[in-house]
C-alpha cells in the first residue's frame, strides 16, 4: 500500500477515534441534554417512511425543517436513524480534511507543515464534541470547505452549486460568500465581475433560503423566525460559562497559534494573496457567532464554521515560522 493511501486511512481512523467517545450522543462520558436530536432523527425516519413525526411540526422543529439535505443523505445508509447521522459525520470530516488537503496544496503550503495542520484539524474540540451526536453541522464543514477549493481552483459555476444546495445542509453556508468575493478582489476580479458575482451569490442564497422555508414540513404551521436578537438573550449567553468555554474550546490551538503570530499576517499577505480571503471567511464565522450570541444558545459549532478557513491559514502561518 503506497504511502498516501496510508495517510489516508490514517486520516479516517483518527477521525473515527476522535469522535468515538461521543458516537451517537454518547452519555456515559458526559451527560447533556438531548437538544434538538430527536428532530434530526425524525427528519431521518420521515425521508426513509414518509411519516411525518409531530415534532417536526412543532415549533422547536423550524430550523431542522430549513435543514433537510444531512438527514436526506443519511436516510439510505441502512443503520438506525442516529447511527446513519454519526457515521455520515465522520464520513463528512473525512472527506473535508481530504479537500483541505488539496485546498493547502494549491496554497503552496510544504508537506511537513500541511499534516500538522490536518491533525490539527481532525485533534480538535469541535471534531470530537459535535461529529458524531446527531447534528447538521459535520456536513456544513465538509460544503464551507468543498467550495473553498472550487473558488481557489477557479470552478465558479460548481461554487454556485455549493452555495445553492449548502443552504439546505445549513444556513452558515453564507459564510462562503464574504471568503469569495475577497477572494474575487485578490485576483483582481474587475469591478462589475465583483457586484455580478456579488448579486448572483447572495441571490441565489436568498432564492434557495425562501424556497427552504416555503417547502418545509411545518410551512403550514406559520411558525416565525425564532433568532429574534434580544437583551435577554444577549445577557443569558454573557453570564453563561458554556458560550465562553466552547468559542474558546472550538477555536483551539489553532486560533492560539493565528492570535500569537497575527503580526506575521501581514508578512504571509506579501507573498500570498490568500491569506485575506482566508480571513474574511474566519471574520464571516464569527459574525455568526456574535448573531447567536444575542439571539440564541451560542455554542461552538457556530464558530466551527472557521475551520475551513482557519486551518489553511494556520498552515501559511506555521510554513512562515519554517521558513
Amino acid at each position: 500500500m503506497s504511502r498516501v493511501f496510508q495517510n489516508i486511512w490514517m486520516i479516517l481512523l483518527c477521525i473515527t477515534l476522535v469522535s468515538l467517545p461521543r458516537f451517537n450522543r454518547n452519555q456515559i462520558w458526559l451527560k447533556r441534554p438531548q437538544a434538538d436530536l430527536p428532530i434530526h432523527t425524525a427528519m431521518v425516519d420521515y425521508f426513509r417512511t414518509g411519516t411525518v413525526d409531530e415534532i417536526l411540526l412543532s415549533e422547536h422543529s423550524v430550523a431542522a425543517n430549513w435543514r433537510p439535505l444531512f438527514p436526506l443523505i443519511a436516510s439510505f445508509l441502512p443503520f438506525t436513524s442516529l447511527t446513519s447521522l454519526s457515521i455520515l459525520g465522520i464520513l463528512s470530516l473525512f472527506f473535508a480534511a481530504i479537500l483541505l488537503l488539496q485546498i493547502m496544496n494549491q496554497l503552496g503550503i510544504s508537506d511537513k507543515v500541511k499534516w500538522k495542520s490536518i491533525y490539527l484539524f481532525i485533534f480538535s474540540f469541535p471534531a470530537f464534541y459535535y461529529t458524531t451526536i446527531g447534528y447538521v453541522d459535520p456536513g456544513l464543514i465538509l460544503f464551507i470547505t468543498f467550495g473553498l477549493y472550487l473558488a481557489l481552483i477557479g470552478k465558479f459555476f460548481f461554487f454556485l452549486i455549493i452555495i445553492a444546495t449548502g443552504v439546505l445542509m445549513k444556513e452558515g453556508i453564507i459564510v462562503l460568500i464574504p471568503f469569495f468575493l475577497a477572494h474575487l478582489v485578490s485576483i483582481g476580479t474587475q469591478r462589475w465581475q465583483l457586484i455580478y458575482w456579488g448579486l448572483l451569490c447572495t441571490g441565489i442564497y436568498i432564492s434557495i433560503t425562501i424556497l427552504g422555508r416555503y417547502l418545509a414540513l411545518n410551512a403550514a404551521q406559520e411558525h416565525h423566525l425564532f433568532w429574534q436578537p434580544s437583551i435577554k438573550m444577549f445577557i443569558y449567553n454573557l453570564t453563561r460559562p458554556n458560550s465562553w468555554l466552547s468559542i474558546i474550546l472550538t477555536l483551539g490551538f489553532p486560533g492560539g497559534i493565528i492570535i500569537k503570530r497575527f503580526s506575521s499576517l501581514k508578512q504571509i499577505s506579501q507573498s500570498s494573496k490568500n491569506v485575506m480571503p482566508l480571513i474574511c471567511g474566519i471574520l464571516a464565522a464569527l459574525a455568526t457567532y456574535l448573531f447567536a450570541f444575542i439571539s440564541t444558545v451560542a455554542d461552538g459549532r457556530t464558530i466551527w464554521a472557521a475551520y475551513p478557513f482557519l486551518i489553511p491559514l494556520t498552515g501559511l502561518v506555521l510554513d512562515l515560522k519554517k521558513e
